[in-house]
């Protein structure tokens, strides 16, 4: 088994790493972001620092990307986490001594329940140490190396990231049969700050939410162009039409019954009823 890359974000004048707890050894490589690009820095903490001015954490994604081109080979998993996220390396190892153990191809560690969170469901719960989802938050998302290159053509438009994690990677989960995604409550972390990008205009001109329906009718595209026989299947109807966010989200919801319909009649009465997309 290859190892892990951890990119660690940092502000480049505050302290490196200054929320990680250093306690045992880390079974994997860090990579700390300097996100202001401004740093002269080659290592911080011990670990090499990649330099580059971004708006947003999907500008890491494309700048991560980059790094990594030519490397994939070296590590199994990627991990991207913002600095206000607090842990230990010894939290990491656990993290991903259990997604080996589960064979996961794209995982999260559960937030405390004093954290910031957008989604409720990413709080810790009591129960098993892996909890099924169909897709992980952009604040410390790990990806198989493959399933993250995979959405290098995204990445470009998505300045703020909103979209990637909700439509983008669970499309590309889907192309590419790397579906095994789940939180792990058995290792709970914090995140300190609240959520920032809602109101922000990016230099592209789009909010974070007008980025988010981009990749959704992105992703809606890359489906019906490779897998066609998925458009209006019920996982693609879980996928793309989500009860929170844009009004168009709703209209494909509203469309849903046609959507099986015409599904079923294409390709089959049992199409859906057997549907292994479930």
């Amino acid at each position: 088994m290859n190892r892990t890359l951890v990119v660690y974000a940092w502000d480049g004048k505050s302290e490196p790493l200054s929320l990680v707890r250093a306690e045992g050894k880390p079974a994997f490589d860090v990579l700390v972001f300097d996100y202001s690009g401004r740093t002269e820095r080659a290592s911080a903490g011990g670990w090499p620092v990649l330099s580059r001015a971004t708006e947003c954490k999907g500008e890491i994604y494309c700048e991560v990307a980059a790094w990594l081109s030519g490397r994939e080979a070296q590590y199994d998993y990627v991990g991207l986490i913002d600095d206000d996220i607090e842990l230990g390396w010894s939290d990491i190892n656990t993290l991903l001594a259990i997604a080996a153990e589960h064979r996961l191809d794209s995982f999260q560690a559960a937030l405390s329940h004093d954290s910031h969170a957008a989604h409720a469901r990413l709080k810790a719960r009591p129960g098993a140490a892996v909890r099924p989802l169909p897709w992980v938050e952009v604040m410390m998302p790990f990806y198989r190396t493959a399933l993250f290159m995979a959405g290098v053509p995204y990445y470009a438009n998505a300045i703020s990231s909103y979209g990637l994690d909700q439509f983008v990677m669970p499309t590309l989960q889907k192309l590419t049969g790397m579906e095994r995604v789940g939180i792990v409550d058995a290792v709970v972390v914090r995140h300190g700050r609240p959520i920032t990008s809602d109101g922000k205009v990016f230099r592209s001109g789009l909010t974070a939410h007008q980025e988010r329906v981009m990749q959704w009718h992105a992703a809606r595209r890359q489906v019906a162009e490779e897998r066609p026989e998925l458009v209006g299947s019920r996982w693609y109807l879980r996928t793309f039409s989500p009860l929170d966010g844009h009004h168009r989200f709703w209209t494909l919801r509203l469309l849903a019954p046609w959507m099986l319909l015409r599904r079923a009649l294409r390709f089959g009465l049992g199409a859906n009823r057997a549907d292994p997309s479930g």
